[in-house]
């Protein structure tokens, strides 16, 4: 999407997309100081919607939205962990880390092996992928967060039950909940999460927080 100016300014951050009177958050892939990318199901109503834009179509976008990763917090050699519900968000975290000259090893899960996507995009971003599958087809088999015993620092996105297996896994961390809570609730701006901080406005505070501020027990 072309705005011309563009208002993010961390991985993480979403973006609202409005197109065919259906209006809903997006992960964004990418950015830059014009445009930004996303990555999307070309199923369903909305994702057929999308997949028919056009160069030069008009849709009605906010961009910038939300908290971010805090780029300044993750150290050298964290884990960048994800399921298939948080790898879009997982591209623009990649590559701002290494344009600070920052190192990580990337850890993806699939379904299974048909339904491996944006993989080859991480290349030369990182210093290590492993990539697991359900079904074991792609070959080692399980979810993202089993093929992390303890990580120094982790920088998660995905599904609530990969993120809740992986809270413990590490000391530190920053999780996206993007694609859990934000994208999932019936009202965007209306959307909260219980933390020792207190109830968080996921649109507002998030959709990326400091993993050991979220009260794991009363997310469902």
């Amino acid at each position: 999407f072309d705005m011309g100016e563009c208002d993010f300014t961390l991985p993480g951050q979403y973006a609202m997309i409005e197109a065919g009177g259906i209006r809903r958050p997006y992960q964004v892939c990418d950015f830059d100081s014009n445009r930004f990318t996303i990555v999307f199901p070309a199923e369903g109503r909305e994702g057929t919607v999308l997949s028919q834009l056009r160069p030069g179509d008009d849709v009605i976008v906010s961009a910038g939205l939300g908290n971010g990763f805090d780029l300044d917090a993750i150290p050298d050699n964290s884990y960048l962990v994800a399921d298939d519900l948080g790898i879009p968000e997982m591209l623009g975290l990649a590559r701002s880390l290494l344009m600070r000259g920052k190192t990580c090893k990337l850890i993806l899960s699939y379904p299974s092996k048909k339904d491996i996507y944006m993989l080859e995009s991480f290349a030369n971003l990182v210093n290590e992928i492993e990539v697991l599958t359900l079904d074991g087809s792609n070959g080692r088999e399980g979810n993202a967060s089993d093929a992390v015993r303890k990580a120094p620092y982790i920088c998660a996105g995905g599904s609530l039950s990969m993120l809740r297996s992986l809270a413990d896994k590490s000391a530190e961390g920053q999780f996206s909940m993007s694609s859990t809570v934000l994208a999932e609730s019936a009202d965007y701006d209306d959307c909260f999460i219980e933390t020792t901080e207190g109830r968080l406005n996921c649109s507002d505070a998030g959709p990326v927080f400091d993993k050991n501020i979220i009260k794991w027990d009363t997310l469902v």
